[in-house]
């Protein structure tokens, strides 16, 4: 790929070092890297590795020098770098990240762009490095690309509340460290001869840059120096880093080196060469990037900075470390005779326990921390974000129509599947989905989006559009509402109208009971280009109103083609939803909701007071807990919340918020018993047995697909009903995983079948 890098600039500093990794790393595997920045010691150690390094004024934001960032990479993005246009550009801090937001606007929307004459596109990405200090003008203009990475899981949940940035567009990695550089092997006596130091003495290392917001630590060690140099004296303590704060710094050390009575701290400065100094350490104290790397340098590390403190580094303290990068944020702050404590634990230490912890620490940075996996979580980003579909500002190629924006797990993860899928067979397709809350609903999928009541905005997007989809869910039907179908087949037949081809993508039909509702659905549907079904009834049923049958293929649920999200993905969403202490398999899925097209308050009192009992049974007899999951809050959650009051602690209600939440969720489940369509079918994705609650045929219609016997009316199950077949589910569990696995499989190239089809439409 070719990957325009753009950054503040790349002096000493953590976010700077990440980039620097990354962009080695990049470099290396055979990516085309040209970094943009203000320049520094880093960019000039990565244009001597043959990194290709503009020099821009990106580093302030005062109005002259963002005009010249601004014409500086307007003219970069242009004229490309030596192999071709950029592929990616990549921005780091908000100054670039506004400035490249910018451009990729204009250059969606430019005129000569609809001319099909040159004008660059590229694909638009950020990197969240820290929680930002806030004002309404940032909060306003900031900008977080197509795809954002963040550092860690707390600093997502940052840019999900502050910013209302899509949680399903976020990844997470970690800083890289290359282990090589950083490595118990490092020769560090050059550093020892500059600074006149005697090898076989105690050294404590402390490094960060030495900024208001970063050197708290700096200032407690200085003031600790006697304190230390009385207890140890033959202790030496180096302060790593330069800032605004190392001249106050620096005072405090020489007042405490003449109270000591000889120089018991030394201060550096700026440092290119941090990996000897790390090396050279005993004990290290720091924060994220500089705690890391002296880890892999095999040194015992205290966890310690401006955002708060643990402490010694132990396997105890591997989670709360992970969870906020190395940060602390929210760990509470140490005293100056905390710190003094900690240190002193880890020098009176034996050497030879100090230095096996140091090996351990090494061990998690092989484990979890090197630059190469780093770099490879930047190739799935890059990977991920060039298969979306391309956000053109005015063009269109698809019109995605659905029940999407109303909240409902199952029906948005259509629309996402459905996107994804279409983007991934037919690079640079542009769609347009029409959707109950544009806005709120574009920021989250990143496609563009239409209010789907606003007809003559319909309208003239269908007048772009080369393909419109009526994609996926029970969308001709007539049990909720009449006009709900009508609504549906009237806009096939404007689309028809306005030259569109149209497709009825894996929908299920009915029921239709009305006879006027059958006639229209069946006269529309049978002057679509292409029409598939998601089940055997769905097709009886329509060749009942007129359709012929060759015209239509058997495919199935798009939600079918979701994927479980890898291990380590999977932890973080059990953790953010509050279900780490879950093993995976020592839990049950149940997802209710109420009954009848008006709620009836006995039936679903009666559903309650049932299904409480199954939970109860499950908890008691097999020791699984029951996770209540509302697959549409807005109409699940209090049937939810009475069921696992009733059950007591048999039961707990979970609120995943997306489908990747519920694949992890759904992946370590012994078994799902679902009323919602979706539980059922993301359940079997992910090769998890089901028990079905059928309130309307799908229900039915999907058992029988699987070839799966446990299905029950929800009006009329018991608790004894849903006990007998839960253990004969855990009796026979291997076999039924087996089936259901099988019967996945089969409904996936179903689903492909129905994107081949859509995209031999959209290139005619």
């Amino acid at each position: 790929m070719n990957i325009l890098m753009v950054t503040m600039q790349m002096d000493i500093g953590g976010a700077e070092t990440h980039i620097l990794e990354l962009c080695r790393a990049l470099h290396h595997r055979g990516h085309h890297i040209t970094l943009v920045s203000n320049g520094g010691v880093y960019a000039d150690m990565l244009t001597a590795e043959g990194v290709r390094h503009i020099t821009l004024p990106l580093h302030t934001k005062t109005p002259a020098a963002v005009r010249k960032a601004f014409a500086g990479l307007d003219a970069c993005i242009r004229e490309g770098c030596p192999e071709g246009d950029y592929d990616v550009v990549h921005a780091h801090a908000r100054i670039p990240a506004w400035i490249c937001g910018q451009l990729w606007d204009r250059y969606r929307k430019h005129p000569l762009y609809r001319e099909g004459k040159k004008v660059p596109l590229f694909r638009f990405v950020t990197t969240a490095h820290l929680n930002f200090s806030l004002n309404p003008l940032w909060r306003k203009i900031s900008r977080w690309g197509e795809r954002t990475m963040s550092v860690s899981d707390d600093i997502v949940d940052y840019l999900v509340t502050e910013y209302g940035c899509a949680r399903e567009r976020i990844q997470t990695t970690i800083n890289g460290i290359d282990m090589e550089k950083f490595s118990p092997d490092t020769d560090y006596a050059p550093v020892l001869e500059e600074f006149g130091l005697e090898k076989d003495r105690r050294r404590l290392v402390y490094m960060s840059r030495l900024d208001a917001d970063r050197a708290a630590y700096a200032y407690t060690i200085a003031r600790i120096a006697p304190t230390l140099a009385e207890k140890y004296p033959d202790l030496d303590i180096l302060i790593v880093g330069g800032g605004t704060e190392e001249a106050a710094i620096r005072k405090i050390a020489d007042a405490s080196n003449k109270a000591a009575g000889r120089k018991i701290v030394t201060m550096t400065g700026n440092r290119s060469d941090t990996n000897r100094f790390c090396a050279a350490a005993d004990v290290f104290v720091g924060v994220s990037r500089s705690a890391l790397e002296a880890m892999a340098a095999g040194v015992p590390v205290i966890v310690a900075g401006n955002q708060g403190a643990i402490g010694i580094f132990e396997e105890a303290r591997l989670t709360s470390a992970m969870e906020t990068n190395f940060c602390c944020r929210g760990c509470g702050d140490f005293t100056d005779e905390r710190l003094a404590a900690e240190i002193g634990a880890l020098f009176d230490m034996p050497d030879e326990k100090r230095k096996a912890l140091g090996a351990w620490c090494r061990g998690v940075i092989r484990q979890y921390y090197t630059a190469d996996r780093m770099a490879g979580d930047y190739e799935d980003l890059y990977r991920r974000v060039l298969k979306m579909p391309a956000a053109d500002g005015d063009g269109c190629d698809v019109i995605l129509s659905g029940y999407y924006g109303f909240g409902n797990m199952g029906d948005e993860s259509l629309l996402s599947v459905i996107s994804a899928s279409l983007a991934e067979v037919c690079p640079g397709v542009r769609i347009t989905a029409l959707t109950k809350h544009p806005k709120k609903d574009s920021l989250r999928t990143g496609l563009r989006c239409v209010n789907r009541m606003n007809l003559p905005a319909v309208w003239r997007e269908m007048g772009r559009g080369n393909l419109f989809v009526s994609g996926g869910g029970s969308l001709l039907q007539d049990a909720t509402s009449g006009k709900s179908l009508q609504y549906y087949a009237a806009l096939l037949k404007l689309a028809k109208k306005r030259g569109m081809k149209t497709f009825v993508y894996a929908n299920g039909i009915g029921p239709i009971r009305r006879e006027k509702n059958r006639t229209f659905a069946g006269q529309v549907v049978s002057g679509c280009d292409a029409v598939s079904v998601r089940d055997p009834d769905s097709m009886d049923e329509l060749v009942s109103m007129g359709v012929a049958g060759e015209q239509m293929r058997l495919s199935a649920d798009p939600a079918f083609l979701l994927e479980v999200p890898a291990r380590e993905e999977s932890r973080r969403i059990m953790t953010r939803l509050g279900l780490a202490d879950l093993a995976e398999g020592s839990y049950v899925i149940l997802s209710p909701r109420h009954l009848g097209r008006k709620r009836d308050s006995a039936a679903d009192d009666r559903l309650a007071g049932e299904l409480a009992l199954l939970c109860r049974e499950l908890t008691g007899s097999h020791g699984l807990t029951v996770l209540l999951v509302p697959m549409q809050p807005k109409n699940d959650l209090a049937l939810c919340m009475e069921t696992a009051k009733r059950a007591a602690s048999g039961a707990r209600v979970c609120l995943p918020e997306s489908a990747a939440d519920m694949m992890a969720l759904t992946a370590g489940a012994r078994m799902a018993v679902g009323m919602r369509l979706h539980c059922l079918i993301y359940a079997v994705a992910a090769g998890v047995p089901v028990i079905g609650l059928s309130y309307d045929p799908k229900i039915d219609a999907l058992m029988k697909c699987l070839g799966q016997s446990w299905v029950y009316d929800s009006g009329t199950v018991t608790a004894d009903d849903l006990r007998q077949a839960a253990e004969a589910v855990l009796a026979d569990e291997e076999k039924i995983r087996e089936q259901i696995r099988t019967a996945a499989g089969e409904m996936r190239i179903r689903c492909m079948e129905d994107v081949a089809a859509a995209a031999a439409l959209i290139k005619k």
